[in-house]
Parts: C-alpha cells; sequence; structure tokens
C-alpha cells in the first residue's frame, strides 16, 4: 500500500491497482503499458490537449501506452469518494498472448485513429463481473495468485476484444519505432516530474538519439534546456501573476524550494524572494 497526502493506492504486482480519494486530486503521469480502468465511485476527469471527458460510476475506459495524461479524481456530488480500479496489459504478457494458439485474436481492421489516447467501453456485465470480482481481493487483502491473476488478465483482454473488437490491433501492435514531435512534446511537459531517460522514451527515442535530436531542436542540453524553461515560468508567475515562491517552485517542476531558488538567482543573478 503507498499513500500520498489524502490519496491511498494498493498495488499488486505492479500491474493491478486501487486507488482510493477523499478529496478532489490532480495528478499527471505517463501511462507506460495499456490500462483498464473502472470507476467504482466518485468521478475521473481525463483532460487531453483538445478536451475533456469525465467518467463516473460504472464506467470503463481504456487507456492507450506511452503518453502523458491529465486526470482529476474527485467524489461524487454526493460526496461518495473516488474509488478506481486500475489494471495494467504489459507487452509482454499481450506477446504471450499472441503466441497461444488457442487464444483466438480477431481479424478486425481498427477503426480507432492513431492518435486517440483513451476509448470509452460500453457498459457490460463482463466488465462488472471481472473489477468487481477483482475489488474482493483488495478487500480482504488476500490477493490472487500469480496463476490465478494471469487468469484474470487474460479474462479482461477477452472482454476488451468482445466489446471493442478494433481494440485487437491496438493491443497487438508490438512495434515501437515510433517518434513523436520533440519540441511539442518538451514544451508541453517541461513541468513534469521526468528524468531525461522517460523524456527520451516518451519521445520514442534511444537516449542517444534523444540528445541528438535535442541539440537540433533547442541548440541546447536537455537539463540545460528544462532549468532555463522552468526558471522562465517560474519568473513570469511570480512577476506577472504576483505568486510567492512557496507558491511556485512545485508548479513548475522543481522538487524542492531550496534549489528552485538557488536555480533562480545563479539564472537572474537575485532570488526568488525579493520580488515583490
Amino acid at each position: 500500500m503507498g499513500s500520498c497526502s489524502d490519496v491511498i493506492t494498493y498495488n499488486y504486482m505492479d500491474m493491478f491497482f486501487c486507488c482510493h480519494v477523499d478529496n478532489t486530486k490532480l495528478c499527471e503521469n505517463m501511462i507506460t503499458n495499456h490500462t483498464l480502468v473502472y470507476i467504482c465511485s466518485g468521478e475521473m476527469t481525463l483532460q487531453t490537449k483538445d478536451k475533456q471527458v469525465v467518467f463516473r460510476k460504472g464506467d470503463s475506459v481504456f487507456l492507450k501506452r506511452n503518453h502523458l495524461i491529465q486526470k482529476t479524481k474527485k467524489p461524487s456530488s454526493n460526496g461518495e469518494p473516488f474509488k478506481g480500479l486500475f489494471l495494467e496489459l504489459r507487452m509482454s504478457f499481450l506477446k504471450s498472448i499472441a503466441t497461444d494458439p488457442s487464444f483466438k485474436i480477431p481479424v478486425t481492421s481498427s477503426s480507432i485513429p492513431d492518435n486517440t489516447l483513451h476509448v470509452m467501453l460500453p457498459k457490460h456485465p463482463f466488465l462488472d463481473g471481472l473489477f468487481l470480482s477483482l475489488e474482493q481481493y483488495f478487500k480482504v487483502q488476500q490477493y490472487p495468485s500469480k496463476e490465478l491473476m494471469d487468469t484474470k488478465l487474460k479474462e479482461a483482454v477477452s472482454v476488451l476484444l468482445q466489446l471493442k473488437p478494433e481494440l485487437g490491433k491496438v493491443l497487438f501492435d508490438f512495434i515501437d519505432n515510433w517518434k513523436i514531435d520533440l519540441a511539442d512534446f518538451m514544451n508541453a511537459n517541461y513541468k513534469s516530474d521526468l528524468s531525461v531517460e522517460e523524456f527520451a522514451h516518451y519521445t520514442g527515442r534511444s537516449l542517444t538519439s534523444f540528445k541528438r535530436d535535442f541539440a537540433i531542436y533547442f541548440n541546447e542540453t536537455p537539463n540545460r534546456w528544462l532549468i532555463k524553461k522552468r526558471l522562465e515560468e517560474a519568473k513570469h508567475l511570480l512577476d506577472d501573476k504576483k505568486y510567492k515562491p512557496s507558491d511556485v517552485y512545485l508548479k513548475v517542476g522543481f522538487k524542492n524550494l531550496s534549489h528552485f531558488s538557488t536555480a533562480f538567482k545563479k539564472e537572474y543573478g537575485y532570488p526568488p524572494s525579493t520580488i515583490i
């Protein structure tokens, strides 16, 4: 079990999670693996570049791998806390299914555009049954064996393919030679708490090619560019929005106030605390 302020997360085998939130919580994180989400109670909002989608009790959504997404989890209007179940479908597991002759993958052309990051799933007793059975393990804290968990994962994939056969092409696409626009991604996500290695991964590049492409785009090293970009945003918030340093450093991606103050003074010649 892990917790962060008002968020409690139960984790089984790093692939099955139960998240409980009493108050509104905003988080940004990378979806590394395809993930199936079921809302037991409360609400979850997904914010993409173009729109906002709200999921409520009984809703299910499929999240595609390898992208950054902003989620807001909060209680429902009647005060029922947020509780969501998250089931990750890893590439290694999906590859094992793909080579299993007893598992039938539907031959259906995908109608899901490549830039679609999530797919709303129709409400169905199969989904309810799958997640309500898994929820029981968290309630009694007696988790399933690996063999039983594999069976549940196969059940999840089978349910997905029955409800949305076109997801077969998404689930069993193991080609990783994709690259996204580096400049767009960095400018959109420079405040995220990611290492340079993670930035490379989520733009579809090796660390070496990431650094090479980065130098071409920005004529700067990634670490130096990230610090300057975060400090520019911090200075804007301090000068124009009249924020306090203690309210700014986390917003722009620094982990602690001391590091932020030192970097700010080095860049601009005076500490952020002197801005009125």
